[in-house]
């Protein structure tokens, strides 16, 4: 889909969030504009309409953004059916990463698309995050503010009480580490969630995924199942993880765990930082951060990403040219994606913010270490996100047929990894 000439001329703020000058000159829009952003996260609401006072100082304030929040699911449908009806939807949408696979099936994206507005600034945003997950067949449909490079988290007060040296750099060598802290302390070492996510971005450290870049399936590949198989292992062979109590990383009863000191490893992208200090503040000091562990063989990757939501602009905005600029004030300078990162610890996708000494601060809560550093050496190696159409319906698949059965009710991998292999085989087969 291409716009017209005059469409969605990019615009750079003029004003930054703190009141600063910044480079560049925006047009306002010519008539009185309210657009509409729907979102349903609320810390991201908060986040917009704390940028909304400057973005109109910027950009003219007679263009008006109002931010509506509805949940998670509801708020995708309604998108989705307004633009099967030609009608009712948002000027913008905040499009969770799990469910853009949605909105591509067929022959018209209801998005529109953001390759050119972006220009040489695409040059400075780290694409696996910020553009991948949201696009299809080579057009951009949103933009990501979230770097979600995942980290492993470890109690060094707990593993130098047991005798255990860290950083700890093979996956063998964190299971035999794991042993040894049970043995030690009759504690579990860690906690497998009940979410495929937090099974997807093993798999992809470990060369794996959902699909490959032609779209196909591949979670059930070498890497699939081996990660599957060790991760079963833990909870019931090794018997060094618990099952995430509560099932989800952001569940109170996963949390309270945490606290106390039920288990002392975890992994998760910089947003689950902020999850941990919110909801187990008591423990500030005592967690350290590294890279993700390695095979013996070196086969792997350190990192992988957990997550994401991408800003789009829908085809029935007012004024694509005031949506696209708003996005660009949040998105595309220094002020607006710091001050995301003061919020909600939300390590931005735009690179120019990672040089910003506010980025490189120690952090209490790990034990004085600085996040950025840990973050912007492990992203080079982030595998990509392969999206696919069929994408919400194959990991709704994975999760219902391989995760549940596996690590609730000890059933082979590979039995489970076949019957989502049959189903995910009759799902893209229509």
């Amino acid at each position: 889909m291409t716009v017209g000439a005059g469409v969605l001329a990019a615009c750079a703020p003029a004003v930054a969030p703190s009141g600063q000058t910044t480079t560049g000159d925006a047009a306002p829009a010519a008539a009185a504009t309210e657009l509409t952003l729907w979102c349903f996260a609320s810390n991201r609401a908060q986040w917009y309409t704390s940028l909304i006072p400057a973005f109109q100082e910027s950009y003219g304030s007679n263009v008006t953004i109002k931010v509506e929040e509805l949940p998670n699911e509801e708020m995708h449908n309604k998108i989705q059916t307004a633009l099967v009806a030609g009608t009712g939807a948002p000027d913008m949408g905040d499009i969770n990463i799990d469910l853009f696979g949605r909105f591509v099936k067929g022959d018209k994206v209801g998005f529109i698309p953001v390759n050119d507005l972006l220009g040489d600034d695409i040059q400075n945003l780290y694409e696996r995050s910020a553009l991948l997950p949201w696009s299809w067949q080579g057009q951009y449909y949103g933009i990501g503010n979230e770097l979600n490079a995942c980290l492993m988290y470890y109690r060094w007060d707990e593993l130098e009480a047991a005798g255990i040296t860290a950083p700890i750099n093979t996956w063998e060598d964190y299971v035999a580490a794991g042993k040894q802290y049970v043995e030690a302390t009759g504690k579990k070492w860690a906690a497998v969630p009940d979410l495929w996510w937090n099974y997807w971005y093993m798999f992809a450290a470990y060369d794996g995924g959902v699909f490959d870049t032609e779209g196909n399936v591949i979670f059930d590949n070498e890497a699939g199942k081996t990660v599957m198989q060790m991760l079963r292992d833990w909870v019931y062979t090794d018997e060094i993880a618990m099952l995430a109590p509560g099932g989800m990383i952001w569940a109170q009863p996963y949390y309270g765990a945490m606290a106390a000191g039920n288990f002392v490893t975890c992994f998760g992208a910089p947003w689950y930082q902020g999850f941990m200090k919110q909801n187990a503040p008591d423990l500030e000091g005592k967690w350290r951060m590294q890279p993700f562990p390695l095979w013996s063989s070196g086969a792997g990757a350190q990192t992988a990403t957990h997550g994401g939501t991408g800003t789009c602009i829908t085809e029935q905005t007012k004024d694509a040219d005031a949506a696209w600029a708003f996005i660009k004030f949040c998105n595309l300078n220094n002020e607006s994606v710091l001050q995301g990162f003061e919020m909600m610890n939300l390590f931005p996708t735009w690179k120019p913010a990672w040089e910003d000494e506010r980025m490189r601060f120690e952090d209490p809560y790990f034990d004085n270490q600085k996040p950025a550093e840990f973050i912007t050496a492990v992203a080079p190696e982030m595998p990509p996100l392969n999206n696919s159409p069929y994408w919400p319906e194959v990991t709704d698949a994975f999760n219902r047929l391989v995760v549940t059965p596996v690590m609730q009710d000890k059933q082979s991998v590979d039995d489970a990894m076949a019957a989502a292999r049959a189903e995910a085989d009759r799902i893209m087969q229509g």
